[in-house]
């Protein structure tokens, strides 16, 4: 099977015509959204700022765009290899990594020369999701297997060179990775599989949502160790918080988000984020400043998907999708 046939069905999804929400009272809101020009059409997979003026984007046909004036404009770097890029994450200006479908690459000179640090045939599955806490410690997660079916989370302690398994037993593919500090770091997953350590990856807790059927995670992220919030790519279970470090899951979906499901957010802190759902309405970002209980939709931007946010601040924050989107959220 190709990579593209592969990532076709990672990338599936059903896209519904109907919503309670009254278009007309959303098109009287104000965009706190502002489009900028990428210089491509491909579809963007993920963002990350190391400051407010210096940051990367990736996303398919091995495209790497890097920013330093906060995203107003848009310069593509040379990636080494031919791959659908997925996860970008910077340190600091300098030392980043990139995670593809089968290969990791790492930049210490602030993406003017990437180099492959480690490829696996993970076969039919791959790469979803590269964070690190320093410049020497990181974790990449996936699937292995047919469609992925083994969960791969890897951890390296040489700045990317060696990678080794760092969870011994078997999981369902694993989507993605929220560090808070070397004492607490989340991962999420297929089966409505949650991952905790507070010890820096030797040991990892497991959890699992008890709600059937199980729910696909795809994000996680928690802004301290004890809220947090996981996302579903299936429609009707939605997008759970916790406020005592996992013990418990509250369900937080207003209608909208039910029938449209989550694709990606973004939580500066326990009160204010931003989401995105799955196509089938035009409005697709939302804000909450209550900590997911409710969203406010923003105004159509004529925009299918967005994959990923970053912020800095309440004012400064950057959101990227498909067709080459990138977007900036306006300062105040």
């Amino acid at each position: 099977m190709t990579q593209f046939l592969k990532f076709s069905l990672f990338v599936f999804y059903l896209g519904l015509q109907s919503c309670s929400e009254n278009p007309s009272e959303v098109k009287n809101k104000m965009s706190t959204w502002t489009k900028v020009e990428s210089g491509i059409s491909c579809a963007l997979y993920d963002i990350d700022f190391a400051d407010e003026q210096n940051g990367w984007v990736v996303g398919d046909s091995s495209k790497i765009l890097h920013s330093t004036d906060g995203g107003e404009s848009w310069r593509q770097q040379v990636c080494p290899l031919e791959d659908i890029l997925l996860a970008v994450d910077f340190v600091d200006n300098l030392n980043g990594w990139i995670c593809g479908m089968n290969y990791i690459l790492g930049t210490s000179n602030s993406g003017e020369n990437w180099k492959e640090k480690y490829s696996e045939d993970l076969e039919e599955g791959y790469f979803r999701d590269i964070q690190f806490v320093n410049e020497n410690t990181g974790f990449v997660v996936g699937g292995r297997g047919t469609f992925g079916s083994t969960g791969v989370l890897l951890k390296t302690e040489d700045g990317g060179l060696t990678w080794n398994q760092a969870y011994s037993n078997k999981l369902p593919t694993l989507t993605h990775i929220s560090i808070v500090d070397e004492q607490n770091i989340w991962v999420s997953g297929f089966g409505g599989t949650i991952l905790s350590t507070t010890d820096l990856g030797l040991t990892w807790k497991k959890l699992t949502l008890a709600i059937s059927p199980p729910p696909s995670l795809t994000t996680i992220q928690f802004v301290d160790e004890s809220n947090g919030w996981v996302g579903s790519r299936d429609d009707w279970l939605g997008f759970y918080r916790t406020t005592d470090g996992g013990d418990t899951w509250i369900q937080r979906s207003e209608e909208a988000l039910s029938i449209f499901g989550v694709q990606s957010f973004y939580f500066l802190d326990e009160l204010h984020g931003w989401l995105s759902t799955f196509p089938g309405r035009g409005y697709t970002i939302a804000k909450s400043i209550n900590g997911g209980q409710n969203w406010e939709f923003e105004p159509d931007m004529g925009i299918s998907r967005i994959n990923s946010f970053y912020f800095l601040s309440n004012e400064i924050g950057w959101a990227v999708g498909l067709d080459g989107v990138i977007l900036i959220h306006s300062r105040s």
